[in-house]
């Protein structure tokens, strides 16, 4: 049966807690905001995402400051995914850009290219006409 204890309405009210949960309450590691990623992710061209992610790497650090170490470690991964999130889509966005413009000077030259070759046997073609004709 449960042991009650003097001046304890409820017995569950003064348990102890068990040796499994205070083995994790030795000093916690300051949790990261992640504000460098947050700032070279601005660099890239994901505005509204990276934004936010600096937004939320500023509030992480204002909760740590706060003394919210919970919120801060919530708001600082929220800012992490964020500036993954805009760094990779920034790498990708600038990568068809340039595929995009480079590739389509490569395609515009190569069909210019075809063109004068083209232009050149026709008139080659007539010459060759005017002159079996004389």
């Amino acid at each position: 049966m449960s042991q009650i204890h003097a001046g304890s309405p409820r017995p569950s009210l003064t348990r102890q807690p068990s040796a499994a949960t205070d083995v994790g309450d030795g000093p916690k590691p300051k949790p990261n905001d992640y504000l460098i990623w947050a700032i070279l992710a601005c660099l890239c061209p994901v505005w509204p995402i990276n934004i936010v992610g600096l937004t939320f790497s500023v509030m992480s650090r204002n909760s740590l400051q706060q003394g919210n170490v919970d919120g801060a470690r919530r708001l600082g991964q929220n800012a992490k995914i964020l500036s993954i999130v805009s760094l990779v889509g920034g790498i990708v966005i600038i990568i068809i850009t340039i595929v995009i413009n480079w590739g389509g000077e490569y395609l515009s030259h190569e069909a210019r290219a075809c063109e004068t070759e083209c232009k050149l046997r026709a008139d080659f073609v007539i010459w060759i006409n005017v002159k079996l004709k004389l």
